[in-house]
């Protein structure tokens, strides 16, 4: 809950005017992403990150980690990448 400038007021989330005195509120900020955006955006470039780091290990095996372990990180990675998704989701 925010109060208003002018009278001191309560307001509500939502409002943006005074029930009081009438005067606007101030600005909503919603522009910034919330943590949770940025992590599930993290987690979805580590996620097409060792994608594209398990078929290199195919392909180019002596200079990439074994492909057991990419394909190990890749299922983790999906596994996160779903629930933020789910997380942000619900938030939102």
């Amino acid at each position: 809950m925010t109060r208003c400038v002018s009278c001191n007021g309560i307001m509500k989330v939502g409002e943006t005017s005074c029930y009081v005195c009438g005067e606007r509120g101030p600005k909503q900020s919603g522009a910034n992403p919330s943590m949770r955006a940025r992590w599930a955006t993290l987690v979805s470039i580590a996620f097409f990150a060792s994608l594209a780091l398990t078929v290199a290990s195919l392909v180019v095996s002596d200079y990439t980690p074994p492909f057991i372990a990419c394909v190990t990180a890749s299922v983790v990675l999906l596994f996160l990448k779903r629930a933020s998704d789910q997380f942000t989701r619900v938030k939102q």
